[in-house]
């Protein structure tokens, strides 16, 4: 029996919407700082809501901005009370205005050049 190609998978997220929370961030125990905030997005069904983080804290975040998010998907476990818990969030590599039509193209395209690669790989 042939054996199976294995890939290694690509994993980038592009989400287009509003900021409907405020910031949230946190210190870590290695004294950087993570910011969260939901991302209200408009899908087939309806809309959907996404939790996004991004290291550091972001001047483009406010409630009602409308914003480009550039990520990945990860999910995070981490105890809460006598239990483990677990989220899923996109973790942002770039958050844009959407206003910065030109920024916004060059970020999606960085994307777009990644699956691009990973096709031909």
């Amino acid at each position: 029996m042939p054996k199976e190609e294995v890939s290694e998978g690509l994993n980038r997220v592009v989400l287009v919407g509003e900021v409907t929370s405020s910031l949230v961030t946190r210190e870590l125990s290695d004294e950087s700082v993570v910011s969260t905030f939901d991302l209200l997005t408009d899908i087939e069904a309806g809309r959907a809501t996404v939790p996004v983080s991004v290291e550091g804290v972001p001047s483009v975040v406010e409630v009602g901005a409308q914003v480009c998010v550039i990520g990945f998907v990860r999910r995070r476990f981490f105890r809460s009370g006598a239990s483990v818990a677990s989220r899923t969030e996109v973790v942002a590599d770039v958050i844009t205005p959407m206003r910065r039509k030109a920024q916004v193209r060059k970020a999606v395209q960085s994307v777009v050049e990644d699956l691009s690669s990973f096709l031909d790989a």
